[in-house]
């Protein structure tokens, strides 16, 4: 009989179970704690990632208000400088009218009503003496730090003042100002326009941001002047921040932080970014509880998932730990703990906020949440052990297919983004995580899977990145995205230079319909001109607004030069056609200037410069028309340009001055009058002819100023040969087509006669013919006004603009002057002749009088007394003359006629 195996002893057996029991329980922490490390680790990935995207966004956000901030005020600085040009001459001790300055505040004060309550001057003393309402306010400034800084400092610039509780109309305000200078250099007042802060306050408001975001705007003072949620309470007052102190201090333009909120406590996080080189700061806040509430709930879930994923190993243990002999019953615990770890696990899912699923090898779905159901649009029980092809349309079922597959071929999780379509139809954007599930054997069963949905984050996104890569008029990408196409272009051309080309596009008398019609009609003309152009391009080609009416165009593999021409024009004829604008007709033209890379340019500032040179080649001629870049046209450009900006100089360096032609009639032998013409005499250029700036000055809208001032000069003149007795005669002063499209021309001429005392009657104002050839009906409005204040007025160049007899007989001119051009070959030749004898004939008829310039030979100026033109003027009379050798003409007109 063989001996029986020893027995086990009590100890022996003890310890065996001891050790299984410390075996079983080590594992069991071991794997709770390892997921315990991958739960925190993946929580501090998501925790990451959520803080990231928010900060992208306040930056993003941070930028786009920092430009409406930076274009607020150049727009109100805009307005300051025009005024400050205006009135600089009236503060070096000339007369103005107080009504006038009035009413021209008030009208540059409707540019910015939207910005500023009130444009106003105040004197040296801080007293208002100009109110564009109308009403002076008996406030003093004189203790206000803005003041006392325009007075201080001679070069200040642009002063923006710290919030100040207004002392007239009782609100919160920022003034922006600009000193003015009186003779000397002293200081004569400032100009000054009030921002209103609840301006700014609607402006954020506007971005519907809710309440977990701010926005806030301080000086470099830290005091606050606008901000959103409104703390009204707050307004002027210092916030106390050492963050906001060191970027103010180091000169930083951008830092981001997270801390507690100054005024209302909430923890955000912070972009915090300079306006433009102003005193003024863009604080952009998001709390950090609503931008983590994601990450929290997810938190929450992780923390539950350990609690629950504790108590499953703890059973695991417990049931393991059963003794042998009770197997029976030890596998029923067991069961029983299968069904409520299956119940743990369907809670843990439905716990869960976003879509989540378990699927198996077969893509069959053995687990879903409530969330899953809902967007699914069925019941759990409808879902469960069938494929997702069954239950989703087919673009989703092979997004979520394609995502389950990935994640079971390459055994690792998988993270995607994007759309899908739902059971209600509408479309969604997720944030997809599939995760490869394996047995307890290491066998690979399944997937877990989560969507989050994402669409808020992205619409938001999308919409911050089109507000900074598009024109928000009329959705065209700006000159940033315009940027990123030729770099793309640059990028992409394999190695050999890619065939790309720029069209800078202006429309052609685009400011007058914004000057008679209104900003909205010109903006919906803009609108309807970026659709033509979109019509007419190939789909490649990139459209660009680069801001008013300027347009750019980016071709690539256009083929040939010839190619672009007939692409031009095809625009050209495009835009050519009449626009219907709420009922209203329009015409407009359009310049545009060709560049070619890299022939013009390796980048896309020289392409763009280039091209733009070639465009206002194009407007020079008479626009309607396009011109290709050449180095020579370069070169007439950047003269042109030296010399605008001596232009822009000239009038207040004394460097402009007038001479006088006399005007005589010959059948009486007498001087009628003089023809004042403007001279200017650089120091160091010598005498520019006026053929030369006077185009520079009317196309720069330098001939304003210009023009005003040889007005006033002329008719100050006049009156001085009046008052030291001289015989009276009228002084003719030319009047450019850009200076009748001023809608105060007729109140500016006014004001000067009344300034210099001269008699309305002695002063003739020459229109030239092409001047009328536009806009007819409203020129004829603005000429019968002039002629109510008894100015005489003359036609000037007739026979050079085309003009129709019809319109002739309608406006109300009291001369007509023959152009030069037809006076310089006369009497030798015949089309000369004829058209004089008719422009004498028409003159006639229409009762007007008829005055030939240009006459410099004696046979010319018989051809025209038998004619029956006794009015002339030209070198065979006398050249323009400085005013002391016109008044010697005035004091012995029989000078003139010496030898004739």
């Amino acid at each position: 009989m063989k001996d029986s195996p020893p027995s086990l002893s009590p100890t022996t057996a003890a310890v065996h179970t001891l050790w299984r029991r410390n075996g079983l329980l080590a594992i069991g922490l071991l794997a709770l704690l390892c997921y315990a490390v991958l739960l925190g680790f993946w929580l501090k990935i998501a925790h990451d990632r959520e803080t990231e995207f928010a900060a992208r966004n306040l930056e993003n956000l941070a930028r786009v208000l920092e430009g409406r901030v930076h274009g607020t005020v150049d727009k109100i600085d805009t307005v300051l400088l025009a005024t400050q040009l205006r009135l600089n001459e009236a503060f070096h001790g000339e007369h103005h009218d107080r009504p006038a300055i009035d009413a021209a505040l008030a009208r540059y004060l409707a540019l910015i009503e939207a910005e500023s309550q009130s444009l106003r001057v105040a004197d040296a003393s801080g007293r208002f003496i100009h109110d564009a309402s109308g009403r002076l306010a008996t406030a003093r400034i004189d203790d206000r730090d803005y003041f006392l800084r325009n007075r201080d400092d001679p070069h200040a610039g642009l002063v923006i003042s710290a919030p100040l509780f207004a002392r007239i109309t009782h609100n919160w305000v920022i003034t922006l100002s600009r000193r003015i200078d009186g003779p000397g250099g002293r200081f004569a007042g400032l100009v000054q326009a009030a921002a209103r802060a609840d301006y700014f306050q609607q402006v954020f408001a506007r971005l519907n941001l809710g309440p977990a975001q701010s926005v806030t705007l301080i000086d470099d003072q830290r005091r606050l002047i606008a901000r959103y949620p409104a703390a009204p309470e707050r307004l002027g007052k210092v916030l106390e921040s050492e963050n906001l102190r060191q970027l103010i201090d180091s000169g930083e333009r951008q830092v981001s932080y997270t801390r507690p909120s100054a005024i209302d406590g909430i923890e955000r996080l912070y972009v915090v970014r300079r306006v433009g080189n102003q005193p003024l700061y863009l604080l952009v806040g998001h709390a950090e509880a609503d931008y983590l509430s994601n990450w929290q709930r997810q938190l929450l879930g992780g923390l539950l998932s350990i609690v629950l994923l504790g108590g499953v190993l703890a059973g695991w243990v417990r049931i393991w730990l059963r003794t042998y002999d009770r197997a029976r019953e030890i596998a029923s615990d067991m069961t029983r703990a299968h069904a409520a770890t299956l119940q743990r696990t369907r809670a843990l899912l439905d716990s869960l906020p976003d879509p989540a699923w378990l699927s198996d090898r077969q893509h069959r779905l053995i687990a879903v949440n409530d969330a899953y159901a809902a967007l699914a649009g069925l019941p759990a029980s409808a879902i469960l052990d069938r494929q997702v092809a069954e239950i989703w349309p087919s673009a989703a079922a092979r997004t979520l297919g394609a995502l389950d597959l990935a994640a079971l071929d390459e055994q690792q999780q998988i993270r995607r983004k994007g759309s899908q379509s739902l059971a209600d139809g509408s479309t969604r954007y997720f944030d997809y995580i599939a995760t490869p599930v394996v047995d307890d054997a290491g066998q690979l069963v399944g997937v877990a899977g989560v969507a989050r949905d994402i669409t808020q984050l992205h619409e938001d996104r999308e919409r911050i990145r089109h507000l900074a890569e598009h024109d928000q008029l009329t959705g065209l990408p700006n000159r940033g995205q315009l940027a990123a196409h030729v770099q793309d272009a640059l990028s992409g051309a394999g190695g050999r230079p890619p065939e790309m080309a720029l069209f800078f596009l202006d429309l052609d008398h685009f400011k007058n319909i914004n000057d008679t019609l209104g900003h909205e009609i010109g903006d919906r003309l803009l609108l309807q001109a970026a659709h033509r152009l979109r019509t007419r391009l190939d789909w490649r080609d990139v459209i660009s607004r680069q801001g008013g009416d300027e347009f750019v165009v980016l071709l690539r593999d256009y083929g040939t030069p010839a190619r672009l021409a007939g692409i031009a024009q095809r625009l050209i004829d495009t835009l050519s056609r009449p626009f219907d604008v709420d009922g209203h007709e329009l015409r407009v033209g359009v310049s545009i200037g060709i560049s070619t890379y890299p022939q013009d340019g390796d980048n896309l500032g020289g392409l763009l410069k280039s091209a733009d040179t070639a465009m206002y080649q194009a407007k020079a001629t008479g626009g309607n028309t396009y011109r290709f870049f050449t180095q020579e046209m370069n070169a007439r450009i950047s003269e042109r340009v030296a010399l605008e900006n001596n232009l822009r100089r000239a009038l207040q360096n004394g460097e402009i001055h007038l001479h006088y032609q006399p005007q005589i009639d010959i059948g009486q032998r007498r001087l009628t009058g003089f023809e004042a013409l403007a001279r200017w005499r650089h120091p160091t250029l010598g005498d520019i002819p006026p053929g030369r700036f006077i185009p520079i000055a009317e196309e720069s809208k330098l001939i304003n100023p210009i023009g005003e001032w040889v007005l006033r000069e002329a008719c100050r003149q006049n009156r001085a040969w009046q008052d030291a007795g001289l015989p009276p005669v009228a002084i003719a002063v030319n009047l450019s087509a850009v200076q009748l499209r001023q809608p105060e021309l007729v109140e500016q001429v006014a004001a000067i006669l009344a300034e210099t005392g001269l008699d309305a009657h002695w002063l003739e104002l020459e229109i030239t013919e092409t001047a009328f050839i536009r806009d007819t009906e409203r020129i004829i409005g603005i000429l019968g006004q002039l002629k109510a204040l008894g100015i005489k007025l003359s036609v000037d160049d007739f026979g050079t603009g085309y003009s129709s007899l019809s319109y002739l007989k309608r406006l109300p001119f009291d001369r007509i002057k023959i152009d030069q051009s037809f006076v310089r070959e006369l009497p030798d030749d015949p089309d000369d002749t004829a058209i004089v004898r008719a422009i004498v004939a028409i003159a006639v008829s229409l009762q007007k009088e008829v005055i030939a310039e240009g006459v410099e030979q004696s046979p010319q100026m018989e051809f025209l007394r038998q004619a029956g033109c006794h009015l002339m003027q030209g070198y065979h009379f006398g050249h323009p003359v400085a005013p002391g050798q016109a008044e010697t003409l005035l004091r012995h007109p029989e000078n003139l006629f010496v030898g004739h």
